[in-house]
């Protein structure tokens, strides 16, 4: 029996190239650097009106709140690049950005330090769309030369 490799089709696939959806992804894509990112201009400050410490040590809590959504982006990328696997790719990118708008929202009403924390943490932990994003590029875009035989 010869076994031949054949290459899954989407709906998406139409010979021509796929601008709109990549376009998707580009905005999709961007929203995470601007969830990360967003806090730095004024940490320190929300840090001095959430009371937490003093002057001194402002920096060390705004660190933490900055530094918050990368580790639980870090420790939770690889589960979401195997739920895109189970349960499709746009779903996970749905759940992405529902979630960095949900923490979004949590930082910025956040009375207080810890609630703010959890905001940017559960922003983290529910934003894995770096990987799924090169996933669907990949499968997007295809161009013989980079293909096997």
């Amino acid at each position: 029996m010869l076994l031949t490799r054949t290459r899954r089709t989407s709906p998406l696939d139409s010979g021509d190239f796929p601008a709109l959806q990549l376009f998707l992804l580009a905005l999709v894509r961007v929203a995470e650097p601007v969830a990360l990112t967003s806090l730095f201009p004024y940490a320190w400050k929300l840090i001095l009106y959430y009371h937490v410490g003093t002057e001194n040590d402002a920096a060390f809590y705004a660190g933490l709140l900055i530094g918050s959504f990368s580790l639980a982006e870090a420790l939770t990328g690889v589960l979401w690049g195997s739920l895109s696997d189970r349960i499709g790719r746009k779903r996970v990118l749905l759940i992405g950005t529902a979630g960095t708008l949900i923490s979004l929202l949590i930082v910025g009403f956040a009375q207080n330090f810890w609630i703010a924390l959890c905001g940017r943490i559960l922003g983290g932990l529910l934003n894995g769309n770096v990987g799924v994003i090169q996933t669907m590029v990949g499968e997007l875009v295809h161009n013989p030369k980079h293909e096997r035989e």
